[in-house]
Parts: C-alpha cells; sequence; structure tokens
C-alpha cells in the first residue's frame, strides 16, 4: 500500500464526544493492547489474562515469514501447460503477522462481551501487483480468464498468487471480506474497573493459504516490475499482497463489501498484519523437470513386534515418473535440478523428539501422520531407498545452501538414480524410476520400544531448480 512506511504512534483509549449540548463524553468499547500491567488501563490487561507487547500494525516491511520454498522455478508451458501450481503454504497470522511473529496468546484488543468484532482481509487494492482494485486492470482479470478466481498478477511476469482464508474459504480480493469472531477468550474477575472484556488474540485470527501459479504473458495490462528474460529474480517489490484488519465499535469501521482501493479505515495500525512476498521467493526460469505421477499408496504386510524386535522388516516398491527438458541440468548445486522426498507436517514434528533429524535438517525415516497418538504403533518408521541405500527426507521445500550439504538436508540430482528413460518427445525426456520403503524398527535417535498399532504416514515427491 503506497500509504506510508514508517511507523507512527497510534493514540488508543481517547475520547469521543458527542458534539450536541450538555452531552456526556462516550467511551470506546474496544481498545488496542500493547502492555500489561496489575493495575491496567482501559488499554492494558492483566498479567493472568494473557501476554501483551507493542504491536505496530501493518505497515508495508511489518511482515513475517509466509512459508513458501525460497527458490521457484517457472516451468516452460511445454513441460507443465499454464496454469501450473508452482508453489504452496498454509500459515498462520501468528508467523505472518509480524517479524519474529506473534504468540498466540497475546491479546491484540479488548472489546465489552456484547461488542461485535470483525476480522476483515483484502488483497492490496490500490497496486497493480497485489490485486488492484481499479476500474482499469482489475488485478485478478488473467486469473479469471484461466480459471483460478482471484489469483492476481505479481511484479513477475508470467505468475500469479491466490491467497485463500484458510479459515473461512473466502478467496482474497480488492473488495474487502470478513467475519464475526466468537468463542474469544474473557477476562477472569478482579479488575479494578469490575469489568470484564473479551479478548482478542493473536491465536484468533486467520490462516491463509498462498499458491503461485503459472501463467501467459499478460497482453495490454499496466507492464511488470521485472522482464520475463532474467534467469533468476528475488522478489523485492516492497509492496504487500494482502491484509488483515480489525474492527469494533470505538476502534475502526466495518469495511465488508467496500472496495479496498477507496477504503482503508485504520490502516496500519489497527490491521495485525500483512501478506508479503518481499525478498522471500527467488524466481528462476532454468530448463527443469516435472513430477507426472507417483506410486499413490505402498502397503506393507502385517508384521510382529517380536519380528521387528528381532531385526525383521517389510520393503515394497513404488515409482516415480517424471519429466525432463533436454537442456536440464541434474545435481544439488545452484541452478541444477534436484529431487527429493518431502516428510508430513506429523513427521517432521515428531522426529526431533526421536533424535531422527540432523543438523541440515534432514530426517532418516518417515513416522506416521499420527506417531504418539492412540492406535499408531511406536518405535517403528519408514526408510526411503534410492539405488539400494537409504535417502534422507526433506524437512521443507527451501533450496540447500550448497551442494555440501543438499543430501543431509534430503536433495539429490533428479537423474542421480537408476531411472530408466522411457521416451522423448519434443525435446521432453520421460524417466520412470522405482525406489523402495523400508518398514521397520527405528534403528537410530532414542529407538523407544515397539508398540503394536497402524502405521499411516505421507510424503510428497519435490522436484525443484535449486
Amino acid at each position: 500500500m503506497f500509504r506510508g512506511s514508517t511507523p507512527q504512534l497510534l493514540a488508543v483509549g481517547a475520547g469521543i464526544y458527542v458534539a450536541c449540548l450538555g452531552a456526556s463524553p462516550v467511551w470506546a468499547n474496544c481498545y488496542k493492547v500493547q502492555s500489561t500491567s496489575n493495575s491496567p488501563s482501559s488499554s492494558q490487561i492483566r498479567p493472568v489474562d494473557g501476554k501483551a507487547a507493542t504491536w505496530e500494525g501493518a505497515y508495508d516491511a511489518n511482515r513475517g515469514p509466509v512459508g513458501l520454498p525460497n527458490v521457484i522455478n517457472l516451468l516452460d508451458p511445454a513441460l507443465q501447460p499454464y496454469p501450473a501450481l508452482l508453489a504452496s503454504s498454509v500459515v498462520p497470522l501468528t508467523t505472518y503477522g509480524q517479524p519474529g511473529g506473534y504468540d498466540p496468546e497475546q491479546v491484540l484488543l479488548r472489546c465489552a462481551q456484547n461488542d461485535q468484532v470483525i476480522e476483515q482481509y483484502a488483497t492490496n487494492g490500490d497496486n497493480y501487483w497485489g490485486g488492484y482494485g481499479g476500474s482499469s486492470y482489475t488485478g485478478d482479470t488473467l486469473g479469471n480468464s484461466l480459471g483460478l478466481t482471484g489469483a492476481m498478477r505479481t511484479p513477475w511476469p508470467n505468475v500469479l498468487l491466490k491467497l485463500t482464508n484458510v479459515t473461512t474459504g473466502d478467496v482474497l480480493s480488492y473488495i474487502w471480506k470478513g467475519r464475526v469472531l466468537t468463542g474469544l477468550d474473557i477476562e477472569q474477575p478482579g479488575r479494578p474497573d469490575g469489568q470484564q472484556y473479551k479478548l482478542v488474540k493473536a491465536k484468533n485470527l486467520s490462516t491463509i493459504r498462498l499458491e503461485l501459479y503459472s501463467a501467459p504473458t499478460e497482453v495490454g495490462g499496466p507492464g511488470f516490475v521485472y522482464s520475463a528474460g532474467t534467469m533468476s529474480q528475488i522478489q523485492g517489490y516492497n509492496q504487500p499482497a494482502g491484509y488483515i484488519s480489525l474492527a469494533g465499535p470505538g476502534f475502526y469501521s466495518d469495511m465488508r463489501g467496500l472496495n479496498h482501493l477507496n477504503y482503508y479505515d485504520g490502516w496500519y495500525g489497527a490491521w495485525p498484519g500483512n501478506i508479503s512476498l518481499y525478498n522471500q521467493v527467488t524466481l528462476k526460469r532454468y530448463p527443469t523437470c516435472a513430477v507426472t505421477t507417483v506410486t499413490p499408496t505402498v502397503l506393507f504386510p502385517t508384521v510382529t513386534v517380536n519380528e521387528l524386535n528381532s531385526g525383521g522388516s517389510r520393503t515394497e516398491p513404488f515409482q516415480i515418473q517424471f519429466r525432463c527438458q533436454t537442456a536440464a541440468t541434474s545435481g544439488t548445486a545452484q541452478n541444477n535440478t534436484a529431487m527429493g522426498i518431502k516428510a508430513s507436517a506429523g513427521a517432521l514434528a515428531a522426529a526431533p523428539g526421536l533424535g531422527l533429524q540432523n543438523v541440515s535438517g534432514g530426517l532418516t525415516y518417515l513416522l506416521s501422520d499420527r506417531y504418539g497418538q492412540p492406535g499408531m504403533a511406536n518405535g517403528v518408521g519408514i526408510r526411503i531407498l534410492r539405488n539400494g541405500s537409504p535417502i534422507n527426507l526433506l524437512p521443507d521445500e527451501n533450496s540447500s545452501t550448497g551442494a555440501a550439504t543438499a543430501n543431509q538436508k534430503g536433495w539429490y540430482g533428479v537423474l542421480a538414480g537408476a531411472q530408466q528413460k522411457t521416451a522423448t518427445m519434443s525435446g521432453i525426456d520421460h524417466y520412470t524410476e522405482t525406489f523402495s520403503a523400508t518398514l521397520e524398527k527405528l534403528q537410530s535417535g532414542t529407538q523407544p520400544e515397539v508398540t503394536p498399532g497402524k502405521v499411516e504416514a505421507t510424503a510428497q515427491v519435490v522436484i525443484r531448480v535449486q
């Protein structure tokens, strides 16, 4: 948003006076909270009711990570026709809202219990590359033409961004949308003023899904910040793509249904977060490869606890089919194409506590998605083997810091396996490679006792330019 980029102090709790004879002050019912006190003012909470800290709001530079890979590669339409999903992430406001994030229990507002408090969200409606809401070059025109409702242009040619509020299912656009916040925590009794306000905490605000798609070059649009001919471009355009704001009695107004181009009440101090790709993602345009199909399900025969404890295991094959441009370079060095298998969020969460994650972040075993929960087997995991040797599993899709640590993290040259070329058509080579999955007792880390139960694990095959 081009309405300033320097934080200013925001006065809170000020009286609102009715301009008529004999009128008495009417005090705001919602207050911005930025500190705690055992003798709190209207804009403070007691430590027993939550956490509080200064939050300056959604000025351009006040942004947190959005969870997308640090490198994405724009695929040639001959390899993957438009529109192709290039990358996606799901991230809560406690992460993207500001540098360092918010503590989930941080209180942003305190409002009277009968107040209607609204969370609002929209794209950056006054910016051509942030979901523009003007009469010319409407930000989502190209996305709509490709069947990607709400996908907006970005500073990169050929790349669109779609933002979805996971909490409500709404796709963000330049028209403000929102929801009334319910189920909020209530202050405990004992404030000096005898009041018990409800508390809007960071944990109550929305999670956002970001999706980047490839697209043809737009004709007749506003132009772009970057050139389509550059091989590597970090998103260095310092403008948000979307915003989260708050509204309530005596605070700021309900803007739902209005165009963000003209309506931005409370910006930026009443807006807890912006959604920005600035300096977080690099777009590359190198010849590369893409996954075609993967064996959808690998089933292991039943195995007993005693057999596993005695060194027994079960091994099953699975196949990955992929395609490569003939000019693609296989490897883990910068600008080479690598393959990895990314562990599920549940497996990633359980691995460190079992000593199954190395210093580069790679996992030695794929664990069940719900490892440690009732009904799930403990002490067992799945090794993935390529060329007959175990490989590490990716914790995320970020490129490695260099070829020396790539294998540790879980990246391997895309053509470093025993793949078979099955066809070459129009400059595209087609490959099939067979991997193995072995179910066994954990042989590294803490090696907890094996317990009976189910093993249900998921993983994702990822091919990326480094």
